[in-house]
């Protein structure tokens, strides 16, 4: 029988193997480095009081579930913004379904999501030390936020899930922006964010006058991006009529309303993708790929040798 081009031997140039064997040597160090960069400026902000735990926006939500237990109103404006509750009426009721915890659980329980939603994004705990040497990662883990979290809906929704970028979006708006794909799957998800609500269905008018008091405030001093929400909405909204999908994750982090230095961490959803596209690319790799996905042309059959007086 015939051999497929497939099925013939392959051999990598000598250099793409020197290059190959390197780069493994060179790949756990680089990661280690990305490890040991977060845990220093971890350790440096816990020693310096830079750093706590619970980070202060675990407080606001704590502060809002007991709120919304006890009756009280929810979309209070407090004198300091940054203390001020924004996120939309579906989260209100997720954390007063935690609040009754204590305040320093419900921090750890955010900063165990965030990991693991940066190991979402990488696919491999050596991936995730490559991502560790943005020095963002390091002040986002402690802070109770949920950029990362943000960062892993982009990269899922790039991918094809917009599950996740559903239930971010209700918070910031932006990771909804990421969606192209799958709009089956979001819709029951936005649905079933709505009728949790329906018991405080008067949470949702006083969001929206909420959001309306405050447009255009500073809400952290230093710590904000000062460029107003509405250019930034039509910059999003024109990456996403581009189309490309690290166009569509770049508009999700530019709409979200209020853009802090430290939410520029959502960037990493971008690695996501930009590691499917590498994948893919070493799958069709004459030196990676499996039998059969090349092509499937096959080489003529030797002639038949012919001895004398045959």
């Amino acid at each position: 029988m015939g051999k497929t081009l497939t099925d013939m031997p392959k051999q990598a140039p000598e250099g793409a193997v020197r290059g190959t064997f390197a780069w493994r040597v060179l790949a756990p160090l680089l990661s280690l480095g990305g490890y040991a960069l977060t845990l220093g400026i971890l350790a440096w902000g816990f020693s310096t009081g830079a750093f706590h735990i619970p980070g202060g926006d675990a407080l606001i939500w704590d502060r809002v579930g007991d709120a919304l237990r006890s009756g009280a109103e929810v979309y209070v404006r407090t004198p300091t913004l940054s203390d001020t509750f924004w996120y939309s009426p579906p989260w209100a009721v997720l954390f007063a379904v935690v609040s009754w915890l204590p305040v320093q659980v419900t921090a750890l329980a955010i900063i165990v999501c965030e990991v693991a939603s940066l190991r979402y994004i990488a696919g491999s705990w050596l991936r995730v030390g490559y991502l560790c040497w943005f020095p963002l990662v390091a002040f986002e883990l402690p802070s109770s936020q949920f950029n990362l979290i943000m960062a892993a809906a982009i990269a899922a929704a790039l991918r094809g899930d917009p599950r996740l970028a559903v239930v971010m979006g209700t918070a910031k708006l932006g990771p909804i922006l990421a969606i192209r794909d799958g709009w089956r799957r979001a819709v029951p998800v936005g649905l079933l964010l709505c009728v949790v609500t329906i018991p405080w269905l008067g949470l949702w008018p006083a969001w929206v006058g909420h959001l309306m008091s405050s447009y255009g405030a500073n809400l952290a001093p230093g710590a904000t991006i000062l460029i107003p929400f509405a250019p930034r909405l039509m910059v999003a909204l024109a990456l996403v009529l581009y189309g490309r999908p690290w166009a569509r994750g770049l508009a999700a982090m530019v709409a979200v309303p209020s853009l802090y230095w430290v939410s520029a961490v959502m960037l990493l959803g971008l690695a996501g993708d930009a590691r499917r596209g590498g994948a893919v690319a070493q799958a069709s790799s004459p030196l990676t790929s499996p039998p059969g996905v090349l092509g499937r042309s096959r080489c003529p059959d030797p002639p038949p040798v012919r001895r004398p007086g045959s």
